[in-house]
């Protein structure tokens, strides 16, 4: 990278993000119970309403995001980068630590964004993120897992990376030894067929896609992973 990342600020609690991709209400407002401390992402300023949600920080390039000025009165921090060899996702990403991120409407609208995020997150996958969309939610996960879900969810596995599997529980379709390349062979529409579901790989680049019912569930596992 031809920058400096600065981290603009550390939290020891869970944080919310909005983007500017499709937004749900109904998924932001989950979302807020759970990590109340919002932080807008350029446009993803646009979607909220300013007599209900202060977000703490906007972040970005800030090209997109309006009435700034009305907002900086409600007493937001505006941090604006200007470098453009990274997404506006990925600048929040690396100018704020915490245990982990629940991404909102960063899916959706734009397949090229949708994609750039997806990659951002196996990219940065020090920073731990749960994508969330209207259907879905995606994570990424480094060498293994095991989560506890309702027998018959849909479960994808979707590589970034050339990844093989080495051993699975849980599930229809076993994913051992089986080679798994973005260009290749995916793993997706997969079924759970137990209450627990054990997933192990050698080594990062898989992305987990489940259904938004599993928000609950995602949202335990990453407590008890990341919250102590």
């Amino acid at each position: 990278m031809g920058f400096s990342a600065v981290l603009v600020k550390s939290y020891n609690k869970p944080l919310t993000l909005i983007g500017g991709g499709e937004f749900s209400q109904q998924i932001f407002s989950k979302c807020l119970r759970i990590a109340p401390t919002l932080i807008a992402v350029d446009s993803g300023l646009n979607h909220l309403d300013i007599k209900k949600s202060i977000p703490k920080w906007v972040i970005g390039d800030l090209d997109s995001a309006k009435k700034i000025e009305v907002w900086k009165k409600k007493g937001i921090k505006i941090k604006s980068i200007q470098e453009q060899e990274t997404t506006d996702f990925e600048k929040c990403l690396y100018s704020f630590n915490a245990p982990y991120f629940l991404a909102n409407a960063f899916l959706g609208k734009r397949i090229d964004h949708s994609l750039a995020t997806i990659s951002t997150i196996v990219k940065m996958r020090n920073k731990k993120v749960i994508l969330l969309g209207k259907k879905d939610i995606l994570f990424h996960i480094e060498n293994s897992i095991e989560l506890d879900l309702k027998k018959g969810i849909r479960l994808s596995l979707f590589p970034l990376n050339n990844v093989n599997g080495v051993k699975s529980k849980g599930l229809k379709y076993d994913i051992k030894n089986v080679k798994f390349s973005p260009s290749n062979k995916l793993g997706t529409s997969n079924e759970v067929t137990g209450t627990k579901v054990l997933i192990e790989l050698d080594g990062p680049g898989m992305i987990i896609i489940l259904p938004q019912k599993c928000f609950k569930d995602v949202i335990l596992k990453f407590n008890q992973e990341f919250l102590k």
